[in-house]
């Protein structure tokens, strides 16, 4: 089976308490959370999962029903790629976990690429619930974006190409989906949100680090949550611990290495 290399690609993010993704825990820590990307290189290939916020959908400074201020946009996603010698162009798979304004930015650009979306995520951008337009989870302009693209709808688990697979794994959003990508170290997956950060995967932690390598100590949730802690951006909490479960059977190794989650911190500091 064909080796990827996986380059993290920093596109942005918010100064926020990490209490925002871990709800009652740890207020008073707070942390730069990035919008991340990922670069999948091998024999010459570029495969990009995840393409960050656009700064349209910014007001005065402000992403999402939080109200947190972020930095996003285009300099982001130009800089990321500058920096891994690649263009724009020269992209010829974009793979989206899921449609979430803070993922699925830029997708006008990548003209020759195909554009993989599992087609409940794409049913779910068309006709949103209310909550999610409170929310304002969904940036409607990538709309006609995606349409002209090379959009290419899936249902459920795929092999992209020799190995990558995307799983589908629903709970965060209806069609979200996980990437298993082959590495020189085994099967790791790239989790987009389902889980956003090392420590709703793996709740036993007590430290994490942040985009600048420093340590800081978190609290675990207590026991009854069980495997995982949900955070507070999920759709369908029945689907969202199924899909759990689903990608410690995907990767080689239950383990934060192996398990690449959408806004993690130190991915920024160590990458994968």
């Amino acid at each position: 089976m064909k080796q990827w290399n996986i380059k993290v690609l920093y596109l942005g993010g918010a100064n926020s308490s990490k209490s925002d993704l871990t709800p009652g825990l740890d207020e008073d820590l707070f942390l730069e959370i990035p919008h991340l990307g990922f670069l999948l290189q091998s024999d010459g290939r570029n495969i990009l999962v995840d393409s960050g916020g656009n700064e349209r959908y910014l007001i005065d400074g402000k992403y999402g029903f939080q109200g947190m201020e972020f930095h996003c946009g285009r300099k982001f996603l130009d800089k990321a790629l500058k920096d891994n010698n690649v263009t724009p162009e020269e992209i010829d798979t974009v793979i989206y976990t899921h449609l979430h304004n803070d993922h699925s930015g830029f997708s006008n650009l990548f003209k020759n690429a195909r554009i993989i979306v599992q087609k409940k995520e794409w049913d779910l951008l068309l006709n949103p619930l209310p909550y999610m337009l409170v929310r304002r989870d969904f940036d409607f302009e990538a709309i006609p974006e995606l349409k002209q693209g090379n959009l290419l709808l899936i249902n459920g688990d795929l092999e992209i190409t020799d190995g990558i697979r995307v799983f589908a794994t629903p709970g965060h959003t209806i069609g979200h989906q996980a990437v298993a990508v082959n590495t020189r170290k085994g099967v790791v997956a790239l989790v987009g949100d389902q889980f956003h950060l090392s420590c709703l995967a793996f709740p036993k932690m007590t430290e994490m680090l942040d985009t600048q390598g420093r340590k800081h100590k978190i609290t675990p949730p207590p026991d009854i949550y069980g495997s995982f802690y949900p955070d507070n951006i999920i759709y369908n909490y029945y689907d969202w611990y199924d899909s759990g479960y689903k990608i410690k059977a995907i990767v080689d190794k239950y383990d934060p290495a192996y398990v690449i989650c959408g806004h993690e911190p130190s991915l920024v500091y160590t990458g994968v």
